[in-house]
């Protein structure tokens, strides 16, 4: 990895050679200093993101069991009701048909 070091006489330096008077050039060139600072502090490591993966797959595994809980248990509840209304059919057949 790569790391660039930020050297802010030399942005200070360099914005004076471009007319910038002495002060502003030192106040920018402070201020660019100190942002790249904290941006780089906010950035996610290599071991934060393969964390991050490992949690997530872990969740997903975990969701994907429940989901398949879930619709075991509906099935259960479907195959009661569809039996329920096939019973419910044939004995209104029956009454209908006079065969009870």
């Amino acid at each position: 990895m790569t790391t660039t070091t930020f050297n802010p006489l030399a942005v200070a330096r360099d914005l004076k050679d471009a007319g910038i008077e002495a002060e502003h050039a030192e106040a920018i060139a402070g201020a660019v200093h100190q942002a790249a600072g904290a941006d780089r502090a906010d950035l996610a490591t290599k071991a934060d993101i393969g964390a991050l993966k490992g949690d997530i797959d872990a969740l997903r595994k975990e969701t994907k069991a429940d989901l398949h809980r879930e619709i075991g248990t509906l099935r259960s509840e479907l195959r009661w009701m569809l039996g329920f209304q096939a019973a419910l059919i044939l004995a209104m057949a029956a009454k209908l048909f006079g065969i009870v």
